[in-house]
């Protein structure tokens, strides 16, 4: 019997979440053919059979956790194997299980997994199959009798599993603390209105922070329990939001590219992870994160710092206001920005110079687009 086993993809990933199995017990399989498709905390992978024969046994439904080196499912050695043969196998299996246990209903693993997939009591369902078997059919009866809370049960798993273990993680070996400001964007809407409307504000904000990073290196950093790491090059994350979760693409180098090649490459990856294309490599690596809340609305909240990075910058929706200037009510643009940074790395004048660099960025277009505004 030929065991499928979770390879580790790299060395950060010691568990997958079972996405969705391509062949079903009993199959056929041929060596090359993909089995199964799994989903780190990073990316999707399959796995190819190894062997040709018949599969014999799915051990991690879809849905499930499996870590590194656990059995998938098997592989019999010959497709000839009788899938009676299978079947009869798995009832010796569900008959030596049901002695562990007074409550233990005599089913066959598939039936088993059937039921709790479906959410059904085995111990409360009559079987109507041969000597009293409980079937398929008996199992949708019994979803269809059985009356359901009025709550939804969501499993935490896969990449909410991820960002939930991240997360606390995060707020529990760190000392964040968060600042928060407005910056007026009225004129940069005018340029962008007027000269360079084939960016989106985001891609307009990413380069003001790669430049903004440039020139405050103490931001753009790592820090360890012994050791700040602060970078000259800025790799710069992008959080962007899924139906799976949220995942962030790396921008590398973002400091050394034009306004347009980084509008370029932020919709290459955020393609990439709508099609579940997304690799490894561009998922890690970063050096500073952006987290855009605007189109939910959202204006200054408190972004959790993505580690080992020393600050994550969240940007808000922007909002018209009534200024008074020079004794005139004047209409202007603002856009709120909040600052979150580990403060066993960085004061709060550091930072608070940070947003002060980007803030005069993005309220002088005129030093912000340079080169783009003097084409």
């Amino acid at each position: 019997m030929f065991e499928v086993r979770l390879p580790q993809t790299s060395e950060d990933d010691l568990e997958s979440v079972i996405v969705f199995w391509h062949k079903s017990e009993g199959d056929t399989v041929n060596e090359g053919d993909v089995l199964v498709e799994v989903q780190t905390e990073k990316a999707v992978f399959e796995i190819e059979a190894e062997e040709s024969g018949v599969l014999y046994e799915i051990r991690v439904p879809r849905g499930e956790v499996a870590g590194v080196g656990q059995v998938l499912a098997t592989i019999a050695p010959s497709a000839s194997t009788p899938i009676e043969k299978i079947d009869q196998q798995e009832k010796v299996e569900s008959t030596e299980q049901s002695s562990e246990s007074s409550q233990f209903v005599k089913v066959s693993p598939r039936i088993r997994r059937l039921a709790r997939d479906l959410g059904v009591d085995l111990a409360i369902v009559k079987g109507t199959g041969r000597n009293g078997h409980i079937t398929e059919e008996d199992l949708h009866q019994a979803v269809k009798q059985e009356s359901r809370p009025d709550f939804k049960s969501v499993p935490i798993v896969g990449v909410r599993k991820t960002i939930a273990k991240r997360m606390s993680e995060s707020l529990v070996s760190t000392a964040q603390l968060t600042e928060t400001a407005w910056a007026d964007v009225t004129l940069l809407a005018e340029e962008r209105s007027h000269r360079i409307d084939k960016v989106s504000w985001n891609d307009l904000l990413l380069f003001a922070v790669a430049k903004s990073l440039k020139q405050n290196p103490n931001i753009n950093a790592h820090v360890f329990e012994e050791e700040i790491r602060q970078y000259e090059k800025v790799h710069l994350g992008v959080a962007v939001d899924t139906e799976d979760g949220l995942y962030v693409p790396v921008i590398k180098n973002a400091d050394e590219l034009s306004l347009l090649q980084l509008r370029d490459r932020v919709r290459e990856l955020v393609e990439k992870v709508s099609q579940h294309r997304i690799t490894p490599e561009e998922l890690s690596g970063g050096t500073f994160t952006v987290t855009n809340l605007g189109s939910f609305g959202i204006q200054f909240f408190t972004p959790i710092l993505n580690l080992p990075e020393a600050a994550i910058l969240g940007v808000g929706k922007i909002e018209t206001d009534l200024t008074l200037k020079n004794g005139q009510i004047t209409e202007r643009k603002r856009l709120p920005l909040s600052l979150t940074f580990d403060h066993r790395a960085i004061d709060g004048a550091p930072a608070a110079k940070f947003i002060q660099t980007l803030i005069g960025y993005l309220e002088e277009p005129a030093r912000l687009l340079d080169e783009v505004l003097a084409k």
